[in-house]
């Protein structure tokens, strides 16, 4: 008798905790079939397989389980149109992964996304949504990750963004959010990617900030910005931003990505930008900068300086960039000889250096270049032959030489 009473107890907990399971899932399919109901295109191939007849975890097209829990739902670019009204968020607790890019999602974000407490990245870019992004995200205090970039959203961006604390990318780009930049985005330390581009937002620059592209912002680039340690990309091209461009940046050593084109800025290019060794595109044209070029300059692929009023001679350690691919210092006032060591950017395709005031010969060593496509000198003051090893660039598609 002992025997079958202890099987009895081992067995008995196992069942529970399956029927819990088959319990939790059927009404998890059954919220996801519901919203499934409301899509206005029925016959979408991709999503046949969400039916109760099929096992959720097992059979429905990109759904994740774990524990016998929905975890993760992964449906992008498969055509859905509906809204997110009758997205039951309560009868999915355990979703940590949602990603919905690149669909036909319209209407507004519904509040009750705040109640997905456990959720950890969620995209829901390139759709139609409008509206306000809701106050309730704001409980979302695990997610890292938040997508919402070319869409159709309004109003500000709310002082709630800063409760999520987690947070390490925020991409809003691409909508209709008008109004300044909340300062509690300050509060988002661990915040890699901030991408607020192409929106009608206004106001002074901020410390908080990460990518700002295509707004209206002015004033200087504070020094604050330089704390932003974690920070892989910068973008605050197309403003109006003014002053010099602050040797604090030189701190934001994860930085691969500096692009302040298209602005104000004056004074010299700080040589704390050398420090950055792991930036490969620096994008400093179309301001007013002026003095030389930096020589410590390491690692670089691209290097965009023109539409400034730099002076001064190339530097000959510009020839040390192996990996450079592009190079643009035109429509500037560099002076001097054009340095033999640029021979030595193999991998070059493009190098302009036109309506400058260089002087002296074209190097031969120029013919090093086996990869450049386009070369415009003009509007120089370069004298002598043109070296016949430009006959070696078998891949020129363009050559410059007038106005000299």
């Amino acid at each position: 008798m002992i025997l079958p009473r202890i099987f009895f107890f081992l067995q008995f907990p196992t069942l529970l905790y399956l029927f819990t399971v088959s319990f939790a899932s059927t009404e998890e399919s059954t919220a996801l079939l519901k919203w499934k109901a409301t899509f206005h295109n029925q016959n979408n191939s991709l999503l046949a397989s969400w039916t109760l007849s099929t096992d959720a975890c097992r059979d429905w097209y990109e759904i994740i389980c774990f524990n016998g829990r929905i975890n993760r739902l992964n449906i992008t670019n498969v055509g859905v149109t509906g809204t997110l009204y009758d997205f039951s968020f309560s009868s999915l607790p355990f979703l940590e992964y949602v990603d919905l890019i690149m669909n036909q999602l319209f209407g507004t974000i519904p509040p009750e996304l705040g109640k997905l407490t456990n959720l950890v990245h969620i995209n829901l870019s390139v759709n139609q949504i409008s509206g306000t992004i809701p106050p309730q995200t704001g409980s979302l205090t695990k997610l890292e990750t938040l997508d919402i970039f070319h869409n159709h959203l309004n109003g500000s961006i709310l002082v709630e963004v800063g409760k999520m604390k987690s947070l390490e990318v925020l991409t809003l780009g691409n909508n209709n959010l008008s109004g300044p930049i909340p300062t509690t985005l300050s509060d988002l330390t661990r915040l890699k990617i901030l991408q607020l581009y192409s929106n009608q937002l206004s106001g002074p620059i901020s410390s908080e900030l990460g990518n700002l592209k295509n707004n209206q912002l002015s004033g200087s680039i504070p020094i604050t910005l330089g704390d932003l340690t974690e920070l892989n990309s910068l973008y605050l091209y197309s403003n109006q931003l003014s002053g010099p461009i602050l040797s604090e940046l030189g701190n934001l050593k994860n930085l691969t990505d500096l692009e302040l084109s298209h602005n104000q800025l004056s004074g010299s290019i700080p040589i704390t930008l050398g420090d950055l060794t792991e930036l490969k595109i620096l994008y400093l044209y179309s301001n007013q900068l002026f003095g030389p070029i930096p020589s410590n300059l390491t690692e670089l692929n691209i290097l965009y300086l023109h539409l400034n009023n730099l002076s001064g001679p190339i530097p000959s350690e510009l020839g040390n960039l192996k990996n450079l691919t592009d190079l643009e210092v035109s429509d500037n006032q560099l002076s001097d000889s054009i340095p033999i060591t640029l021979g030595d950017l193999t991998m070059l395709k493009s190098l302009y250096l036109y309506s400058n005031q260089l002087s002296g010969p074209i190097p031969s060593e120029l013919g090093n270049m086996k990869n450049l496509t386009d070369f415009e000198l003009s509007h120089n003051q370069l004298s002598g032959s043109i070296p016949i090893t430009l006959g070696d660039l078998t891949e020129l598609k363009i050559l410059y030489l007038h106005s000299n």
